[in-house]
């Protein structure tokens, strides 16, 4: 009787759920400049910690850890706030609902 596979290469799972997902980060421009943070899934366990307390500590740390202090000061001095990321997020949920089979409803139900 043959069993399952029960060991697997952490990398490799990395890349396939990459590879399902259309990459393992989400990319915004601000005048044309591009600013990635890793797509939900792929967050590091400080990012999770940070976005936990988001709601007691606002989302700016939260952001600033998904994003790197260097880079989110970037950002904002290109004009972006941590708000655009959670709009980015938010943006990003969507489009996956929809990938997910999920419609609206029809008008008339």
């Amino acid at each position: 009787m043959s069993h399952g596979k029960t060991t697997f290469d952490l990398a490799e799972l990395r890349q396939r759920a990459a590879q399902r997902k259309g990459g393992d980060k989400l990319t915004i421009t601000v005048d044309g400049k591009p600013y990635t943070i890793p797509m939900p899934g792929f967050w590091p366990d400080d990012v999770k910690e940070a976005a936990r307390k988001s709601g007691e500590d606002g989302d700016i740390p939260f952001v600033r850890a998904l994003m790197g202090a260097k880079e989110y000061e970037k950002f904002v001095a290109a004009g972006g706030r941590s708000s655009d990321i959670q709009l980015l997020l938010e943006e990003y949920k969507q489009t996956q609902g929809a990938d997910l089979g999920e419609s609206s409803p029809s008008p008339t139900s």
